[in-house]
């Protein structure tokens, strides 16, 4: 089917995959000629001494060896071959083979460090860079074991922000580039992958990958104009090499490990807790194990209902490469399987990708075929929560039976708690498939030696499918009451999908060098189109728990589309760009979009940028200090760039189906039917983010280190914001989205630092690195509306975050709580605001001194933003031996406890057993109450926690086998290895795991949500 869509017949596929079949069994055969054994050492010219590490590979091939740390090297060529000589920051060197010892002095090449980057639409070299750009490699990467590429990236390119959003198997990090871009729509960055655009995250295994070009300015993202208001990422997948066929297998596996959570009583506490509130008062409750004395015996813990020991994971990666002159190829196949470290939840992938290159002297052709399909379990809803909420004392849940015993007859919507709600989550079944199919082509053909063209087509189709699945039961009440089987509890519920997207580009590139003037001038279209089509269904009454379909149930049918959509975008792209002597660099950019997101009068946008930059080492006033500063280079630039990725049907009117509405003037009188979802706005128009940046670029010691330091700031003018229409008007009673305006703005703020230091001590290699990344978010205007609640940031039916002037978007504003009121005067003062209140009843303040308790004495109270992060990663090599570790640190983030606000609720925290009460006078713990207090409740500061964390992301420790001895067994490289992913975390922080990712109205909100694991593997790498 994808072949049909990018119009290549059986014919043409036919005879291009009997080409490659024929080219690799041409590089299967190994040319045999007379060897010998050529030997040598390897020096630097300068100095004289030798240099370890250095690659000593024959031309034309893949086979080459390194230097030991005396620079000496071994290596069986043939009489004329050619050996290529070759070390980071040295000229490579070519020495035919006509003797049988051969010593090579290398000389310093600063221009050897100067990668090539990828920019969008074209690559530079990084001194020619005028915008900021940062680039990853595979090496970098390759040592984590996730299914999340973003997660593996987390501290190592600075104003990337990376959080975890769960720690559940299969779920993706948060991705940030320079704080936020927008308040409803996406703040993910565009993802590029060879040159074709993605929509969301390509879900692309680190295998696939050779690096990872990161657009953080908005003049380097205005290449790709109104997709790029979150930054680009570009993605650069692996390709063959001339040389013979190499083949590289890495198998790893690994066990899982959960840090310690929130502290909850045990049998014997809580029973104590439970006789202070009866003394005190404060509850009427008679204890389980006082109605069920056997139930003393029990003492069951968190661990036991939803933690699985040991949780394993596997990984396996095939990679073959090889190539000739003209032709080469890339295969790699991949095997992911990670257990959950938690009931009822895990992740499977499996990826294949196959990349070939054809080279000409006039044409060049690039192919990638690729597919991934994945499995995955989700946990029941709620599981952690109710985990946390259970009794010790209870008897643990028999998951395999269909009976469910319970103490109480009323709860949550009819289910009773605590006992039925941990019984449904943990006989829940939810499990969902994605296949994915990725293709791509592209065809460059030089048309003179200063005019090319290049163009690029390219597809993507992801199915999705999940299913849910709640079992039928009984419950047996042990008081005798008669036993009850609501058939309304159980249910399949379905929803399928299908996303597809094509897309096309063309470009004329233009390059002239006049003397020392070097021009160049790209002009670009590019075209898009996506569709979606998605159905939920779904039914209650389940027949027999064998059958997980929906055939299998009988009551309440609901079929509903999800969304159904078509859009089409277009852009023209015009570039130019002009450099003298390669000191003075000048580069500018216009793009025109198009979108039919929007109405007709908004549909186009334009998005120009300009950068500059001066390489001040290569002036000649610089000469005497190249020795110490080898490189500075200054750069400024200014861009703009939009934000079309909301909702597809923003600017129309959109309806609900089983939804409440509303008739009448006191928006009190709900009525369920069909309601408007959202009303119309023809006016809606692009997000737009204009950015300016300055940045400078610094090495020292020819290199050994490096700086870059960039500061910015960005503005985002007609951003949409929410509007609630009152509810008289018939609209959704769903929350404040009725409608969406262009009135907001909002500005970020910051700058970032990453720095690299490489040396030799002694015969040991040492390569480290520093990031430093500070932003400050600030919302400037919401049309007049000071404060504006976020529904979806609930916890307990309490909104927890705002938009409001001032402050950083999706900031708390809540109740300022003083803790229990433990003496008679404060009582006294506090019954003036509130009548009811007790002794040891929580305190909250009247901040603005009115006299009463009211939304207008919430403030702010911190946000789960932070204020800086840091990352440091190091890499040491000695003989065989490797050791890395990568470091990471967030500062400065408030986080809501959600897990303690339950705990605390539900009386199972561990805290309450100091609560106030007549013999603990002085505590500051109020005292926990039944029923008739608002002691816990949600919208107050007394949840919110410290948030900073120091986490060793990965630690790893390797040995590489002599060659000599690999060599025996027919291999060319092998190694073993060790690591330790998220081992040690230091934190004040009291939950599961500090690091709360997520949207922006819910950053920094925990909710019982599954929290990071610690992953220990062994692993083995070898290669033929």
């Amino acid at each position: 089917m994808i072949f049909k869509e990018l119009n290549i017949s059986n014919k043409v596929l036919s005879k291009y995959l009997l080409f490659t079949l024929i080219a690799l069994l041409h590089f299967s055969v190994d040319a045999q000629a007379q060897k010998m054994n050529v030997k040598g050492t390897v020096t630097g010219a300068e100095d004289g001494m030798p240099i370890p590490g250095a690659t000593v590979l024959i031309k034309g091939t893949t086979k080459g060896v390194s230097t030991d740390f005396d620079g000496n090297y071994a290596i069986k060529a043939n009489t004329g071959d050619v050996l290529v000589y070759s070390f980071l920051g040295m000229k490579s060197k070519s020495v035919s083979v006509t003797k049988a010892v051969i010593n090579v002095s290398l000389t310093s090449d600063v221009a050897a460090l100067e990668e090539v980057v990828v920019v969008g639409y074209g690559t530079v070299r990084k001194k020619e860079l005028t915008g900021s750009v940062a680039q990853v490699k595979a090496d970098q990467i390759e040592e984590f074991s996730t299914p999340d590429l973003a997660s593996a990236l987390q501290g190592q390119i600075s104003g990337v922000n990376i959080a975890a959003s769960s720690g559940e198997p299969g779920e993706a990090a948060s991705v940030q580039i320079r704080g936020l871009s927008s308040l409803l729509g996406s703040n993910e960055p565009l993802y590029v992958v060879d040159g074709i655009a993605q929509t969301g995250n390509p879900g692309l295994s680190p295998n696939e990958i050779e690096t990872i070009d990161v657009l953080k300015d908005a003049a380097s993202a205005a290449v790709y104009g109104s997709s790029a208001a979150a930054g680009v990422i570009l993605i650069t997948t692996k390709r063959g090499e001339e040389g013979r066929m190499n083949v590289s297998i890495n198998s790893k596996y690994g066990i899982q490990t959960l840090g310690d959570g929130i502290e909850l009583m045990n049998t014997a506490e809580e029973l104590f807790f439970a006789t202070t509130q009866l003394d005190n008062g404060a509850s009427s409750y008679i204890p389980g194990p006082v109605k069920y004395p056997e139930w003393l015996n029990n003492n069951n813990t968190f661990d036991d209902f939803v933690l699985v020991d040991n949780a394993a994971t596997n990984q396996h990666t095939v990679n073959i490469s090889g190539g000739t002159k003209k032709f080469s190829y890339n295969a790699v196949g991949g095997y992911f399987n990670q257990q959950g470290a938690i009931i009822n939840s895990g992740f499977t992938r499996i990826n294949g990708r196959i990349t070939t290159s054809y080279n000409s002297d006039n044409w060049k052709f690039n192919t990638s075929l690729a597919f991934t399909t994945e499995d995955r379990q989700r946990v029941g809803t709620n599981l952690i929560a109710n985990a946390q909420r259970y009794s010790p004392s209870y008897p643990i849940v028999d998951t395999s039976s269909d009976i469910i015993y319970s103490t109480e007859d009323g709860g949550d919507g009819g289910v009773r708690t605590p006992l039925e709600l941990l019984a449904r989550a943990l006989k829940k079944q939810d499990n969902s498939k994605r296949d994915r199919i990725n293709a791509s082509l592209s065809v460059t053909r030089k048309i003179t030696e200063d005019l090319s063209f290049i163009g690029n087509i390219g597809t993507a189709i992801t199915d999705d499918y999940r299913n849910q699945f709640q079992p039928k039961y009984t419950i047996v009440f042990l008081n005798g009451d008669p036993s009850e089987t609501d058939p309304v509890k159980s249910s399949v519920t379905v929803t399928s999908s299908r996303a597809t997207t094509l897309s096309a580009d063309g470009t004329l590139r233009f390059k002239k060098k006049i003397d020392d003037h070097n021009f160049g001038a790209q002009a670009t279209f590019a075209v898009k189109e996506g569709t979606y089509e998605g159905f939920l269904a779904s039914k209650q009454g389940v027949l027999n728990n064998s059958v997980e379909t929906l055939d299998g149930t009988s009551i309440n049918p609901v079929v509903d589309a999800l969304n159904n959509y078509k859009y089409t975008e277009v852009g023209i792209l015009g570039r130019f760009t002009y450099d003298y002597k390669g000191k003075y660099l000048i580069s500018s950019l216009f793009r025109r979009d198009g979108s039919s997101r929007f109405s007709d009068n908004d549909k186009w946008g334009i998005f120009p940028s300009i950068s500059a930059a001066w390489n001040v080492s290569d002036e000649d006033f610089w000469s005497p200090l190249k020795g110490t500063v080898n490189n500075f280079k200054i750069r400024a630039s200014r861009g703009s760039v939009g934000n079309n990725r909301f909702s597809d049907y923003a600017a129309q009117s959109t309806i609900q189906t089983n939804a409440n509405y509303i008739f009448d003037t006191t928006d009190a009188q709900l009525s369920q039917g069909t309601a408007i979802y959202s009303y119309a706005n023809p006016n809606v128009k692009w997000e737009t983010k204009t950015e300016n940046n300055i940045g400078v670029d610094l090495g020292f010691f020819k290199n050994k280190i490096s700086l870059t330091v960039d500061y910015y700031k960005s503005t985002n003018e007609d951003m949409l914001f929410p509007v609630r229409v009152p509810g008289s008007a018939g609209a959704y009673d769903g929350g404040n989205v009725n409608t969406i305006l262009n009135v907001g703005n909002m500005e970020n703020e910051g700058f970032e630092i990453a720095a690299k230091y490489r040396t030799d001590i002694g015969k040991s290699k040492l390569n480290t690195s520093l990031t430093f990344s500070k932003n400050k978010n600030k919302v400037t205007s919401t049309n007049g509306q000071s404060i504006i609640y976020n529904t979806s940031s609930r916890i307990n039916s309490q909104d927890m975050t705002v938009f409001a002037e001032g402050y950083e978007a999706g900031a708390f504003w809540l109740y300022q709580a003083n803790g229990a009121i433990n003496t008679d005067e404060r009582l006294a003062a506090y019954q003036l605001l509130n009548p009811a209140a007790k002794m040891g009843d929580m305190e909250y303040l009247d901040v603005n001194n009115d006299g009463k308790l009211d939304t207008n004495d919430r403030k702010y109270s911190g946000s789960g933003m932070p204020d800086f992060e840091a990352g440091f990663n190091l890499n040491w090599r000695y003989k065989g031996f490797d050791f890395g570790m990568n470091w990471f640190a967030s500062i400065g983030a408030e986080i809501i406890n959600g897990n303690k606000i339950q705990a605390y609720t539900y009386g199972r925290h561990r805290d309450l057993l100091n609560m106030w009460s007549a013999d603990n006078p002085n505590s500051n713990i109020p005292i926990h109450r039944d029923v008739g207090t608002n002691n816990f409740e949600a919208n107050s500061n007394f949840w919110v926690e410290n948030g900073d964390y120091i986490r060793l992301k990965l630690v790893s420790l390797g040995y590489t086998i002599p060659k000599k001895s690999v060599q025996k067994l027919g291999l060319s490289n092998l190694r073993v290895y060790l690591t330790a992913q998220n081992p040690l975390t230091i934190t004040d922080y009291t939950g599961y795991d500090p690091e709360i990712g997520g949207s922006v109205m819910r950053r920094g909100l925990d909710t019982s949500r599954y929290p990071v694991s610690a992953l220990y593997t062994v692993g083995l790498n070898v290669k033929f």
